[in-house]
């Protein structure tokens, strides 16, 4: 399980993942398709509502219920798969329920402000659209958009996954020794000898 905090890197991780061969199942998808189902455009604010609607309606674990066809297709095959975004125990213990055995978690931790540029920067319809930047002091505002989707997903309970995180990856330096160090990391998981 690939568990932080929105703009973290789980992106990036999933990416170097698929990379190395490694199959990646995004939750995230899941919702972003049902946006799209109800005909709303894929804004922070809607992809948020039907996030929260689809939880309020069928349970805190609908998510990974969801995906989980995909996420049993990939264990079918492999040994090793990457789970991106889950967010909360609820789906974590579904996902316990599910494969019979708790899975390993990965924290991707980045500080908020890290976190609120690389949402600035990537420019994901879902991401921030406030570009205003404080030159005078050379930092980022704090946004609405990242401090509501970190309330939201916060609430889920995506902290406890980060404290009982498996494996931590700090994710403040270069984006090249991010990436290596999620290699060297998944490489070592992969390994079946």
């Amino acid at each position: 399980m690939l568990a932080g905090l929105p703009g973290s890197g789980k992106s990036v991780a999933s990416d170097v993942a698929k990379i190395i061969g490694i199959p990646v199942v995004t939750m995230g998808d899941v919702i972003r398709a049902e946006t799209t189902k109800r005909g709303l455009d894929a804004t922070s604010k809607n992809i948020g509502m039907v996030a929260v609607d689809l939880r309020a309606k069928f349970g805190e674990d609908i998510v990974l219920r969801k995906s989980w066809p995909s996420i049993s297709d990939a264990l079918a095959h492999y040994p090793l798969i990457i789970i991106d975004g889950m967010r909360s125990s609820a789906e974590e213990e579904a996902l316990i329920e599910l494969m019979g055995k708790p899975p390993q978690i990965l924290a991707i931790i980045a500080s908020e402000k890290a976190r609120n540029y690389r949402l600035i920067e990537r420019k994901r319809s879902d991401d921030v659209v406030d570009k205003s930047i404080d030159e005078k002091l050379g930092e980022l505002p704090k946004h609405d958009a990242i401090s509501e989707r970190d309330t939201r997903e916060r609430g889920w309970g995506v902290e406890s996954l980060l404290q009982r995180a498996d494996f931590r990856i700090e994710n403040e330096d270069s984006i090249d020794s991010f990436r290596t160090t999620v290699k060297a990391l998944l490489e070592g998981l992969n390994c079946t000898d």
